[in-house]
């Protein structure tokens, strides 16, 4: 028997999962994980509805194109893999209403299906309605929004969770919404690996979760690879998580070796945010450049142009805009000087601004 749930994003997107994958589907580890931090007791109409299990595709009008994608307006079929990971998708309203979206995956690619498919797809139809994802965390104190942007691995979830652990509230580690000057949280687990786990979030976890996050460590001295440990944020700490504060200041994340900062314009932060979120889409955004190839005049071939848009509104009041570089390992140090750049940053008056940089040890100096 199917089952059904609904999810929903700060009620701009529904939608609704029906699953009838086989028992061994149901019972891989986590697979729906992703989405547990958006499900929703209310049944809202759907923006787009995901079948998973098997299905028959619907080929018939479709074009053939690369050997693994059949396309006809409005609809997009294919065949993917990453590694042991097979799945085939079919999605069809593309071009407007409600979608209806059919995967079938092997097990392994299960487990993957919500990052590469679903998410992107929530992303898709927040940007229809004006709203910009930032591959980023975020943080809040006192109505004030700060965002930290980069590539994986740069440190955005160590810098959330330490903030966090500072008094700050948490908006997101791994994701963020951009709109009219606003950020507002994306219901979405912490991606934790041994080096942000730090004493805040392992006392939170469930001995399951430590086990988890203790074999996934083994894994990457033992492979080179590390996969993150999901945990939900509303469990470990509840009472310091925040729907929605005003953007106050956005920081790019790179990796250098070391630890600078210097202003930036906002075009520059909306190119990298732009490249940043094209890669995160991956592999969405190819299926979007095969239907676009065909269909040039599509909503879905806009997606981009609408999304830079998008961001641009959303970042349109934004004054405090820093670039900064940042240490491949982040200490003690580091996580102090950035606390203290941000609270200087947070305008909590004289005092308050200096007690939070003697507290910090902060030496890093704001253009």
């Amino acid at each position: 028997m199917a089952m059904e749930r609904y999810y929903s994003v700060h009620d701009i997107v529904t939608f609704k999962v029906v699953d009838s994958t086989a028992l061994l589907g149901r019972l891989l580890p986590s697979w729906d994980s992703e989405l547990r931090d958006m499900e929703s007791p209310h049944e809202a109409e759907p923006d787009f509805t995901v079948y998973v299990g098997r299905f028959r595709p619907h080929l018939a009008g479709c074009r053939a194109q690369d050997d693994d994608f059949y396309l006809a307006e409005g609809r997009l079929y294919c065949r993917d893999s990453v590694g042991w990971a097979r799945w085939q998708l079919e999605i069809s309203g593309l071009d407007g209403g409600a979608m209806e979206v059919r995967i079938w995956a092997n097990p392994w690619g299960l487990l993957q299906v919500c990052e590469l498919i679903v998410n992107p797809l929530v992303w898709y139809v927040l940007n229809r309605k004006g709203f910009a994802v930032c591959h980023g965390s975020g943080v809040a104190r006192d109505g004030q929004a700060f965002v930290f942007a980069g590539r994986g691995g740069s440190g955005k979830t160590t810098i959330a969770l330490d903030l966090v652990r500072r008094g700050y509230r948490l908006l997101g580690d791994h994701f963020v919404i951009l709109n009219g000057g606003d950020v507002l949280g994306l219901p979405a687990p912490l991606h934790l690996m041994g080096f942000n786990a730090g004493p805040l979030v392992a006392g939170g976890m469930t001995a399951r979760q430590r086990l988890l996050l203790r074999a996934n460590g083994l894994l990457h001295r033992a492979t080179g690879k590390e996969i993150a440990t999901k945990v939900s944020p509303r469990a470990l700490f509840p009472g310091s998580l925040q729907e929605r504060a005003r953007l106050h200041s956005a920081f790019l994340l790179l990796p250098r070796g070391h630890l600078g900062v210097e202003g930036m314009d906002r075009e520059g932060l909306v190119a990298h945010m732009v490249a940043n979120q094209k890669l995160e889409s991956l592999p969405f955004t190819r299926y979007m450049m095969e239907y676009s190839y065909l269909f040039p005049q599509s909503p879905l071939a806009s997606h981009w142009t609408r999304y830079e848009e998008n961001l641009r509104q959303a970042l349109d009041s934004l004054e405090n805009c820093y670039r900064v570089e940042v240490p491949h390992t982040y200490d003690a140090e580091t996580l102090d000087e950035i606390a203290g750049m941000v609270a200087g940053l947070a305008g909590r008056g004289d005092e308050g601004r200096e007690r939070q940089r003697d507290e910090a040890g902060c030496q890093l100096q704001l253009p």
